[in-house]
């Protein structure tokens, strides 16, 4: 509040401005009356000496507010009662004072109104900062509370800058209360972005999560449509390792369900399994292309080599493999197509697992019931799976099964106690329901394992085998009829592509064909053949034969085209090669460019044969661009070099131009330095720089070769003066220059030197000077070479120390000589 008087005190003047302030008091008007009135200024009267009284009251700086409201109230003058309620403070007095002021001192009361007024608006304010501070701090303390976060940081950035402008004048107490909120709500911002965070990573984790499954899944399907060779083995190692690394870092520090886990452990070990069979394959391969270039392998030779094998069901067989196993009438099954609820089948995989375990468990503590019953329940749980899922654990059920069954034979040391375990397992798989392939072989599988014990001596228990067989295979009949008629289907499919083949071949113009469309044909012939399977094996002979002869002829055409085409491209790859050392190379490089095009244009090709051309037609095309590179990295690096070199000579340039006195070897040696690089290849505005280096360095060698030359003609202009100059001191060409100047006249040569260096000539010599510079703008329009010769200030020079009589030869002249040549050295 003081602070606000003060300020308002400063703008008003301490002189009266109201209409009363200049009208003059009676007192005053008797006081101001002439001294003829009788009354002297050493005898006051009481009124004069009351205004006195009050004015030095006014003037003490310890007055009370009180005192000054009465003052202003009751002062005898105008000025006095102004200047008492200028200096109030107190809202309470001012407003008595305006009360007593109002209809009898118009200026005291102006001032009062006027104080009171601004003390009303600062209160209004003031209480408006205030209300806006409680209305912050309440939104502030409600903000850090909410449980509502929808566009929390920006709500909290709204209150920070009504902060801002409002922190100036809020109170400790105020200050604490928001800025602890505030600082609720930049730590709940905090934690809402690392929500946010923490939830984005889970959300990626799991994305990774879904696409390492669908790449297994996917992985897994190209296998089972496509046989694996061993070249594949790398990536299918690579793709293995990284995909475990993924799953890692997808799994760590998040929640993975056990069914997502499950999946991918599934997946994986089927991977493994695939993997692990390529490597088996490649181990006896030897043995593969030995049994399969004999003519009548037996199956004893090859059975061993396929069990090594092991190749898994849910993998395409390749092609040897199947050729051997059709030699030794193995039937391989096909991969029946997943059908089924997927969350079902999950949960009975999990079932099956989690009874494998037990199985294990069971046969390492050698309890045989136990392990025959978990071996049951894992068969049941996995009849019921059917396509490619169902082989994630045959592999290890059969291995588990196996055990049981040695087991068994330790434990019973006799025939029937396994004859009685089959035809309860025959019992059992009658009353499963199940797919009718699987349920045929598992049947097979107990007839042979039967019939390998030898028979049973116990008729009623071969009855009972029998019985429960016949019952098992019953619902077979049906599904073996349809197949029967789908092998039918399948059959009459491959009579209609063989047609289709012929006609094809039949009607084609092989000189004008549409090579690729042949290819595709060819292509598509295939895939539908091996799609119309399973057929009758004795049925299909005749039409195989067909197929196989159609196919050959077609692929004799392509084969043919092929191996032209192959040629154009051999001949591509020799162009190719032939340019690599040609010059110049931009025709190179534009031949490259036009052969790549006609690579492109050329048709089909064998893929292996094509894979090796443009192998060998890529290193051509590199060895040619190469050079181009070689080139551009030769250009760089002479360019790297001559900025060096450049770099070098402009740093000894600056050297020298930076000191006071110039080296004049070493500045010559530099600027040669500058020319050679500018000469270079150089960077992009270096040229520049080094050309201009080198021009201020000459100029600068130049202007210090001229001073050196001066100071030698002044020392030989006062040996002249002085007569102890000799014609052989001075520089030979000097007598040539003297006498093509053929100046005389003393007087004549000072004025020209005068004007060559631009110094002022004295008064008696200006019509001399005015005259010689006419004669030399003539002479400089038709003068010859000896006229412009005598322009120069070596040939003046020249002229004093040899042509002129010694008498002419003043001290005065001598000296504007001189003064002449040191203002042409500076310059």
């Amino acid at each position: 509040m003081a602070a606000f008087f003060q300020k308002l005190l400063k703008k008003r003047s301490t002189s009266a401005t109201g209409p009363d302030s200049s009208r003059p008091t009676p007192a005053r008007d008797r006081r101001e009356a002439s001294p003829g009135s009788g009354e002297s200024a050493d005898n006051k009267g009481p009124e004069q000496s009351a205004i006195d009284n009050q004015r030095a009251t006014l003037a003490d700086s310890s007055t009370t507010q009180e005192t000054l409201a009465d003052l202003a109230i009751k002062g005898l003058a105008a000025d006095i009662r102004l200047e008492s309620a200028q200096r109030l403070t107190d809202e309470s007095l001012l407003q008595q004072v305006q009360k007593a002021a109002r209809g009898r001192d118009k200026g005291v009361y102006q001032h009062v109104r006027g104080v009171l007024q601004e003390l009303r608006r600062n209160e209004n304010e003031q209480q408006a900062t205030q209300d806006a501070l409680a209305r912050l701090a309440r939104e502030t303390e409600e903000l850090a509370r909410t449980g509502d976060t929808n566009l929390y940081e920006a709500r909290t950035q709204k209150l920070e800058k009504q902060w801002q402008a409002l922190e100036p004048t809020a109170s400790n107490e105020q200050k604490s209360r928001i800025l602890a909120a505030l600082h609720d709500c930049r730590q709940r911002i905090r934690d809402l972005e690392q929500e946010r965070q923490e939830e984005q990573r889970h959300h990626d984790q799991k994305q990774q999560r879904d696409e390492t499954l669908a790449l297994l899944r996917e992985t897994l399907d190209s296998l089972a449509e496509e046989a694996p060779t061993t070249s594949a083995l790398p990536s299918l190692d690579a793709l293995q390792r990284t995909q475990e690394n993924r799953w890692l870092e997808a799994t760590r520090e998040t929640e993975v369900s056990r069914q997502e886990q499950k999946q991918y452990e599934n997946l994986m070990q089927s991977l493994r399994g695939a993997i692990s069979a390529v490597r088996r394959l490649g181990q006896h391969q030897e043995d593969i292309d030995t049994l399969t270039h004999q003519d009548n392998p037996s199956g004893e030779q090859i059975r061993p080599v396929l069990d090594q094998i092991e190749w898994p069901a849910y993998v395409a067989q390749p092609a040897a493999v199947k050729l051997l196993a059709e030699k030794a009438h193995i039937r391989s099954a096909e991969p029946v197509p997943d059908s089924g609820d997927a969350d079902a089948r999950e949960k009975i995989l999990d079932r099956l697992a989690a009874a494998l375990d037990k199985l294990e468990d069971a046969l390492s503590a050698n309890q045989l019931k136990e392990s025959r019953q978990h071996l049951k329940q894992a068969q049941g749980l996995q009849r019921q799976i059917s396509g490619k899922a169902a082989n994630r654990h045959r592999g290890r059920l059969q291995r588990l099964t196996g055990q049981v069954r040695e087991l068994g034979d330790w434990r019973g040391f006799a025939t029937e106690p396994k004859q009685v375990s089959l035809c309860e397992q025959m019992e059992y798989l009658a009353e499963q329901p199940m797919d009718p392939e699987a349920k045929a072989t598992h049947i097979q599988a107990l007839q042979q394992e039967w019939r390998e014990l030898g028979g049973s001596s116990n008729r009623d228990l071969w009855q009972r085998f029998r019985k429960a067989s016949d019952l098992a295979f019953e619902p077979c009949k049906a599904y073996f009829e349809a197949r029967s008629d789908l092998k039918k289907v399948h059959l009459q499919k491959r009579h209609s592509i063989c047609e289709e083949l012929a006609r094809y071949l039949d009607a084609t113009d092989w000189n004008q064909v549409d090579w690729k469309a042949a290819e595709q044909i060819e292509k598509t012939a295939r895939k539908e053949w091996r799609q119309a399977w399973p057929v009758e094996f004795r049925d299909n002979r005749q039409v195989q034969k067909e197929f196989d002869r159609l196919m050959n002829d077609l692929g004799s055409h392509l084969d043919e085209e092929r191996r032209r085409n192959e040629e154009l491209k051999q001949d591509i790859v020799e162009r190719a090669r032939s340019l690599i050392e040609h010059s110049p190379l931009s025709e190179a490089m534009n031949e490259a460019k036009a052969l790549q095009k006609q690579w492109q244009d050329i048709g089909i090709t064998r893929h292996r044969e094509d894979r090796k051309l443009w192998k060998a037609f890529r290193a051509a095309c590199d060895g040619i661009f190469a050079r181009r590179d070689e080139q551009r990295q030769r250009r760089e690096q002479e360019t790297s070099e001559s900025d060096e070199a450049a770099d070098q000579a402009l740093a000894r340039a600056r050297d020298l131009l930076s000191r006071e006195e110039l080296d004049e070897t070493s500045a010559v040696e530099v600027v040669q330095q500058l020319e050679s690089a500018a000469r270079t290849p150089v960077s992009a505005g270096k040229g520049n720089e080094v050309r201009g280096t080198a021009q201020e360095l000459s100029n600068r060698l130049r202007q210090h070769r001229q001073r050196a030359s001066v100071r030698q003609w002044l020392q030989w202009i006062e040996q002249r003066q002085q007569g102890q100059l000799s014609p052989d001191e001075v520089p030979g060409h000097w007598q040539q220059l003297q006498s093509a100047a053929d100046l005389s006249d003393a007087r004549e040569l000072v004025v020209l030197s005068e004007i060559l260096s631009g110094s002022p000539s004295p008064d008696d010599d200006q019509s001399l000077r005015m005259e010689l510079q006419v004669r030399r703008l003539r002479e400089g329009f038709g003068g010859t070479a000896s006229d412009v010769q005598a322009d120069t200030l070596e040939t003046l020079v020249a002229c004093w120390c040899l042509g002129l009589p010694d008498e002419s030869l003043t001290p005065e002249l001598a000296s504007r000589l001189r003064q002449a040549l040191d203002n042409g050295s500076s310059t």
